[in-house]
């Protein structure tokens, strides 16, 4: 299968293709940031079915589904806006279906996605039918006013949406199904081993509790919110474009290993911390090991997995977003599971 995503958002492209990789076997994901880019690509070679964004930077998402359906090819918008006038003038315009993108869910996207396809004949014969029979003499001037009425009715509601809330706050709260960009942060803290086979149980148990909050207070304070806590590690997410705090908050967290090493007593080793950083996509649930995240498992693997030890590492998208400043602190560490990673080094 031949999936063509057209969204100006490249950052989502990870997302989608990891997304629809895990559903379907055998598909080829093409991806477009434009009207004339996708077109290009559909020229170029054909798809079996288009998701598209609904703003897209050259042009109305109406004339670009009556393009794609004139190619004979059914689309889908996958919009992150969802009023019910512009699902209604989407579908009317020829999109096959509508999902909001912020009610992404796995198996059901798969299922919209299969449906579109087994249904194209069908829906281009319904179309070239609508097309045979004649209009009315009014329609082409009333359709312009219900479209002028639905771009009015969008700028309204983000004018309404800006004067609510800073446009660039993370939400105070999640929605079961809503897609979010998350930056994750993972801890994971490695205690001697002369240390877990010495102490007193419950004494290295106090210890490691103690050690582990001291960090998480770090994370914290720099906006991060704390999503699963283990008994040696734990996860941060720090929502949208926030790759310079979670950063922030895993050089505090370092800052304050240095100085618990320095005041625990007796201490045969100091304790070490790998933490990572990675972005992607997620959509959010409450039972948290209901998440699907490529990001999320990355991190993971980074801190637990990676052979180095006592380090920070990030992954290159995270890399690319942080300032000049604070890039050159960091250095390639080459390929950890196919993806570019770099790791933080102190500089004289």
């Amino acid at each position: 299968m031949d999936i063509l995503i057209v969204d100006p958002d490249r950052g989502v492209q990870d997302y989608y293709r990891r997304l629809l990789e895990s559903e379907f076997r055998n598909v080829d994901v093409r991806f477009a940031q434009s009207i004339s880019e996708a077109m290009e690509a559909v020229a170029r070679a054909p798809c079996d079915v288009a998701l598209t964004e609904s703003r897209l930077p050259d042009g109305e998402v109406f004339e670009f589904l009556k393009q794609l359906a004139e190619r004979k090819i059914p689309a889908i918008v996958i919009s992150s806006e969802s009023s019910e006038r512009l699902i209604v003038e989407c579908l009317r315009a020829g999109a096959l279906d509508f999902v909001g993108k912020r009610n992404i869910k796995l198996g059901h996207l798969a299922y919209v996605i299969a449906r579109a396809v087994l249904e194209a004949d069908r829906w281009l014969e319904i179309l070239n039918f609508s097309a045979s029979r004649p209009r009315h003499e009014e329609f082409e001037k009333i359709n312009r006013r219900v479209r002028t009425f639905l771009a009015t009715e969008r700028a309204e509601l983000a004018r309404a949406e800006l004067e609510r809330k800073d446009p660039d706050a993370a939400p105070t709260e999640f929605t079961e199904g809503q897609t979010y960009w998350i930056n994750y942060l993972y801890l994971q803290l490695h205690f001697p081993g002369s240390l877990k086979n010495s102490a007193d149980p419950r004494r290295f148990l106090a210890m490691q509790d103690k050690s582990l909050t001291r960090l998480i207070d770090a994370g914290a304070a720099r906006e991060g919110r704390l999503w699963t806590r283990k008994e040696d590690g734990c996860f941060f997410a720090f929502v949208g474009e926030t790759e310079t705090q979670a950063l922030l908050a895993a050089l505090e967290m370092r800052a304050n290993l240095n100085i618990l090493n320095l005041t625990l007593e007796n201490l045969p080793e100091p304790i070490e911390a790998n933490i990572a950083i990675t972005a992607g996509q997620t959509v959010y649930r409450e039972v948290k090991s209901n998440i699907y995240s490529e990001a999320l498992n990355l991190a993971a693997h980074m801190a637990i997995n990676n052979p180095a030890r006592n380090v920070t590492l990030l992954t290159s998208d995270v890399y690319e977003k942080l300032g000049s400043r604070a890039r050159k602190y960091f250095f390639s560490a080459g390929a950890f599971e196919g993806r570019q990673i770099y790791k933080f080094e102190r500089i004289a």
